[in-house]
């Protein structure tokens, strides 16, 4: 291949960029139950269109608008590992783990449950894999498509380069969020269609990219996490009764199996329809939709079939029932784009969000530069991060803050958010280097009269008391609440800070709160559920603490707040408080 002649540049600036035009396309349909005001297709072909989607959670529900063009957290964690790269070099793992994954937390946008599980560990300075059983259970247990996702970045630094290099670096940035052999191998085979796209010559002929990664098999079904350190092989190795490397030949098989299979329709051609397969694989599933390795191999069918025409290739996945609409599309996207670069997008490569500074970043990672920064300690990157949150809760439109990952930004809207009974902070920032971000805080419930109840983040504004009381100088003194279980219930309030004020033979006094012993469930039959909420500062240790009482599977996390069942009749919801100032 004469390097001079090939086009890197477009390929790489098209792998990019098609993977954000992937993700803004499939975002809208990607969860129905989340997603409002879809216009008919026949309204909006050739174009993206403004939508809302339900942010926030199902136990604080709230609408965001949602404009043409803006992308998914698939995007966000790309950039991000770009960023990673540019900014420290040879060291961009620690810059990733110490900076990027804490800071995403408070900018996701749909980012799903293992990687916000594992994004919270590294804001802890905690291995993602945890030390408790428990926690090792579940990150070896993801399997999903949220690392092979965001790592083309890692391809266009490797562009001219061997596979085995690039292989690992892919292991070790998906290892950051996920453990299973589906999740890792569904990372290696993307990047190695990618790797193998970019280097292309055209013309792309039909299914060749098939072929391509089926001639590839030696090359990444290599177990590149042999080399990963000891602290994640041993935990790796418990995690799995067979060995982990069983583990591994299984998910090969299963990959091998899959492209031959979409060799086979392919070959059908015009007889099988793309839809077809991705519902008999499982690609419409809610069990293995997000698989890392159908996603994987799914996108490399779709882009083998699409290169005639591959604008209408994308339409396929971004809108599939049921699918992962939003990461298949990327994926799809970015593989087109590797092997065909920029032109094809059109007018959705030109209204992207954020589309210049993705093609600044791939041309960016073409060539080696010195790293800007050097990773910070764990203590200075948890500092950075908190002293930008406590400024972005003031910031008002036009201030200039400080990001964590140390750019530069400036608000450009700020504003509330209302969904019924529910509002929240919304804040858009612009970095200097062309990112959009958008922050939803301090999500609240509304009650009478206005009266916010249970802050997430920010503390409960101060309700106005009259002074004159009605004629007849009533006022409520306080409220009973049964329960089946007494003791169970005082010992999870305690393990919360409760401290009781008073006690009797069967109740148990919370200043105006009293909690009695019901005599039965009859006392109150279809009574509905009390929650009881609670704000304090350790959110974690709380539910360390209720973990070790035995409420494992009556505790919900979200973010920075927990719900606990700690009775037929009782749930409390706990949320963060304002933490005390600073000495």
């Amino acid at each position: 291949m004469n390097a001079e002649l090939h086009p890197w540049t477009d390929r790489a600036r098209g792998m990019l960029l098609g993977a954000a035009v992937g993700d803004a396309m499939g975002w809208p349909y990607e969860r129905r139950d989340r997603t409002r005001s879809l216009p008919p297709l026949s309204q909006v072909s050739g174009r993206f269109f403004a939508w809302q989607r339900m942010a926030g959670t199902r136990f604080r529900p709230i609408v965001e608008d949602i404009g043409p063009g803006e992308y998914s957290d698939d995007t966000q964690m790309l950039i991000a590992v770009a960023r990673a790269r540019l900014t420290a070099g040879d060291d961009w793992l620690t810059w990733l783990r110490r900076v990027e994954l804490p800071f995403l937390l408070d900018y996701e946008r749909g980012a799903g449950a293992s990687v916000r599980r594992a994004c919270r560990a590294w804001a802890k300075h905690e291995w993602a894999w945890g030390k408790r059983a428990d926690d090792q259970e579940k990150y070896f247990s993801t399997g999903a498509n949220g690392a092979a996702m965001r790592i083309a970045p890692h391809v266009v630094a490797h562009h001219g380069g061997f596979f085995g290099d690039l292989a690992t670096d892919v292991i070790r940035d998906a290892t950051t969020t996920h453990g299973h052999p589906r999740a890792l191998l569904g990372a290696l085979v993307h990047a190695y269609a990618l790797w193998t796209s970019l280097r292309q010559p055209a013309p792309l002929a039909y299914g060749w990219l098939i072929e391509a990664t089926l001639d590839g098999l030696k090359d990444w079904r290599e177990p590149v996490w042999q080399g990963l350190d000891r602290n994640w092989l041993e935990a790796a190795e418990k995690a799995f009764p067979g060995g982990y490397e069983q583990g591994w030949e299984d998910a090969v098989h299963e990959v091998e199996g899959l492209l031959t299979s979409a060799r086979s329709s392919l070959d059908s051609g015009a007889l099988s329809a793309p839809s077809a397969f991705l519902e008999q694989h499982g690609l419409t599933r809610p069990k293995t939709r997000g698989s890392g390795t159908l996603c994987a191999v799914a996108a490399i069918y779709l882009a083998a079939r699409s290169a005639a025409s591959p604008e209408r290739g994308i339409g396929v996945p971004a809108r599939q029932e049921g699918a992962d609409t939003d990461t298949l599309a990327s994926m799809a996207a970015s593989l087109l784009g590797a092997g065909l670069g920029q032109e094809w997008m059109g007018s959705f490569g030109r209204t992207v969000q954020d589309g210049p500074l993705l093609v600044t970043l791939a041309e960016n990672l073409l060539e080696p530069i010195s790293p800007t920064l050097s990773p910070p300690s764990r203590e200075a990157a948890g500092e950075a991060r908190s002293r930008f949150i406590s400024e972005l809760d003031k910031a008002e439109t036009g201030t200039a803050l400080l990001l964590p990952d140390r750019r530069q930004a400036r608000v450009v809207a700020a504003g509330t958010l209302t969904s019924g009974n529910w509002t929240a902070r919304r804040t858009q920032l612009v970095t200097t280097d062309g990112q959009n971000l958008f922050f939803i805080r301090g999500i609240q419930r509304v009650g009478i009269e206005g009266v916010h109840e249970c802050p997430r983040t920010e503390a409960a504004p101060a309700v106005e008391h009259r002074s004159v009381r009605p004629p007849n100088q009533v006022r409520l003194q306080g409220a009973y609440l049964p329960v089946a279980d007494i003791v169970r219930v005082t010992a999870a309030l305690s393990a919360l800070g409760l401290s009781a004020h008073r006690r009797g033979t069967d109740w148990v006094s919370y200043e105006n709160l009293v909690i009695r012993q019901a005599r039965a469930r009859e006392d109150a039959p279809g009574a509905p559920d009390v929650q009881l909420r609670v704000a304090l500062d350790d959110v974690q240790g709380a539910w360390e603490r209720l973990r070790r009482l035995g409420f494992d599977g009556a505790v919900q996390r979200e973010g920075g707040a927990l719900w606990a069942r700690i009775d037929p009749y009782l749930i409390v919801a706990v949320n963060n408080a304002e933490p005390p100032p600073r000495a």
